[in-house]
């Protein structure tokens, strides 16, 4: 795997060589006319898609993705393929005298369809990725209607409205993260949307109890949104959690609750101010991404006397946000997640609170090639009193296609 890794990244810096001359594709920009269909305009700006018409129908579709390398130099614990300031709790496996890696890991492939009918498009969208192990692993994969959506993506209780550009995947730690199986609505209002979801449940137990407790859900979660424009987001989340005694010993159930507020400030024609605050109660599934593998590290409940008890969490984090000129930006950040587990009865090996900041560069060399430079740190304190940091570069160059 290391070998395919290697070669993947060698074949893709060679290819930089070569970026001045090559032409970039046709972008759609949101607004702009179209000769056939619909322009697809998923993710940001620099996301979107010419669509190309199945002749003799009302479909058209695209298909795009993009390949990234990421040159990571960890100077003190290896932090992953995606940057993961979990590894901060498994010192043995990920301590370093410094570390290079070169992964094309998150590089992904996806595909779109747009259906004209009479009541409105009916859009669909999939898309993979090679994270974390090499293997082709979906990300999206949902279709909407009229208002309607149903299949697998981003977690309704989640917003980029408060959240920024960088080189590590996914938001900084601190922030709710996550993609998972929903049936959703969403409701225009004016300049904003409401929308209204009910999604795939997990009950995530704490680690030392899993031999004791077995997760059952026997009901969806229900989370609900309102975006205006792009500057403010409030969302909340409510669940049941709950555990099936035919498995374990522990029959319980409890009421899991969060709300989160994201907002992006404009301070100076080119300069926004951007930040995200989380709080509840048995969220942790929501909360623990990038990284978290299963959860583990920030679970929703824990055994205590018999009982469920749900594990209180909060985190959130800012982000100064800068356009230098329309090719060059840079952002500034920091974020913190913090979660309240009882010291002295098994826990000690779980994170008590974790800090993240970072700072990068970015050129959009075209339309269709960004390089960068990012610095990350990570300080981690469990709840045993352990604490430990970690440093990474990440230089990243991407190829949107």
């Amino acid at each position: 795997m290391k070998k395919s890794k290697v070669a993947l990244s060698v074949i893709l810096a060679t290819g930089m060589l070569n970026a001045g001359v090559v032409a970039a594709m046709p972008v759609v920009e949101a607004g702009q006319p179209i000769v056939t269909g619909e322009p697809s305009r998923v993710g940001p700006p620099w996301n979107h898609r010419s669509t190309i018409n199945i002749p003799g129908t009302k479909t058209d579709i695209a298909f795009g993705g993009y390949i990234k390398l990421d040159m990571l130099y960890d100077a003190d614990y290896d932090l992953g393929d995606a940057t993961s300031p979990f590894n901060l709790l498994n010192p043995a496996a990920n301590a370093t005298d410094g570390r290079t890696d070169f992964t094309a890991y998150e590089s992904r492939l996806n595909f779109r369809s747009h259906t004209q009918t009479d009541y409105g498009n009916l859009n669909t969208f999939f898309e993979v990725h090679f994270l974390p192990d090499g293997k082709l692993n979906l990300r999206h994969a949902y279709g909407e209607y009229a208002g309607f959506l149903a299949g697998h993506t981003w977690t309704n209780f989640m917003s980029f409205v408060g959240t920024t550009r960088t080189l590590a995947l996914g938001d900084p730690i601190g922030y709710a993260n996550e993609r998972q199986g929903q049936i959703r609505y969403t409701h225009r209002l004016g300049d904003g949307a409401l929308s209204v979801a009910l999604e795939d449940p997990d009950t995530v137990i704490a680690r030392p109890d899993v031999s004791i407790a077995s997760e059952e859900s026997r009901l969806p979660d229900l989370t609900l949104r309102y975006e205006y424009q792009r500057m403010l987001a409030l969302s909340g989340v409510v669940r049941e959690l709950s555990t099936n005694d035919n498995i374990g010993s522990v029959d319980d159930k409890a009421t899991g609750y969060g709300a989160q507020v994201q907002f992006s400030l404009p301070l100076l024609a080119s300069t926004r101010l951007n930040g995200s605050y989380a709080i509840g109660s048995g969220i942790g599934n929501y909360m623990g991404n990038p990284g978290n593998i299963n959860h583990k590290y920030a679970p929703d409940v824990y055994v205590k006397n018999g009982s469920l008890e749900t594990v209180d969490i909060h985190g959130g984090g800012v982000s100064l946000n800068h356009n230098w000129n329309p090719q060059w930006f840079s952002s500034i950040g920091y974020s913190r997640l913090e979660q309240d587990l009882p010291k002295n009865q098994g826990y000690d090996t779980h994170f008590d609170k974790v800090d993240y900041a970072f700072a990068n560069v970015i050129w959009d060399v075209t339309e269709r090639l960004m390089v960068g430079a990012e610095y990350q740190y990570a300080d981690l304190d469990t709840i045993g009193g352990d604490k430990r940091d970690a440093s990474r570069l990440q230089l990243s160059a991407q190829y949107q296609f």
